[in-house]
């Protein structure tokens, strides 16, 4: 695993969305050939931007189960945009790498169900911009600022709202010990989140039955 954040893009990313893509292919759970089916159909590319030294910006893109990496913008929807200082997320690698997390392919089918049709549907022609600032990380990391945008290619310098969660939050979440919605009640929020906490309940909600 590659601790420099444009080579994990290029690199790690795609290889862990491929091999969620096989171990949700190869489940038999009651639920696995929709979520296949709704990863499969989604499509479109999101904006990385890593800010500081040694950063750069890559695109993201998915269409039709398969995820690749460019420096140049595709000729694809763009869903969103998420900008972060390399120093976070040189951090953020090394937790992971220590963690061993990405040999769980849990983890790795995790990351794949995040292409989603549904999603796409239900933040179609919405335009959200806010920042995400992660506190109490470990070994005396400092805070951690994710510039946030949902429809739009830029990254918010004044977003429309603020949304401060915890390190251990995210980690009981990933656990499985406090689910999404649970989460999004723990956040503590500055601004006009009105809007984006509905489609945050809606998203994490069970699709309806046919």
């Amino acid at each position: 695993m590659h601790n420099d954040p444009l080579a994990f893009l290029d690199h790690d990313l795609p290889a862990q969305f491929q091999k969620g893509l096989s171990t949700l292919k190869a489940s038999t759970a009651p639920t696995a050939k929709e979520e296949l089916d709704d990863v499969l159909q989604a499509i479109g590319t999101v904006r990385v931007i890593v800010e500081g030294e040694g950063g750069g910006e890559r695109w993201v893109s998915v269409e039709g189960g398969a995820m690749s990496v460019t420096e140049a913008k595709p000729e694809l929807a763009v869903r969103g945009v998420f900008a972060f200082s390399s120093e976070a997320a040189k951090g953020a690698l090394e937790l992971l790498a220590e963690s061993g997390r990405l040999d769980d392919p849990k983890a790795a089918m995790g990351l794949s169900r995040v292409a989603s049709k549904r999603a796409e549907k239900i933040l179609a022609n919405q335009k959200i911009e806010f920042h995400v600032i992660v506190i109490d990380l470990p070994d005396g990391m400092d805070d951690v600022t994710v510039r946030c945008g949902i429809g739009v290619s830029e990254p918010p310098t004044k977003p429309q709202f603020t949304a401060t969660i915890s390190y251990d939050d995210l980690e009981d979440m990933r656990e499985g010990d406090l689910t999404p919605q649970q989460v999004i009640g723990r956040l503590k929020l500055t601004g006009d989140a009105s809007r984006a906490m509905a489609l945050g309940m809606t998203l994490f909600s069970p699709p309806k039955k046919k």
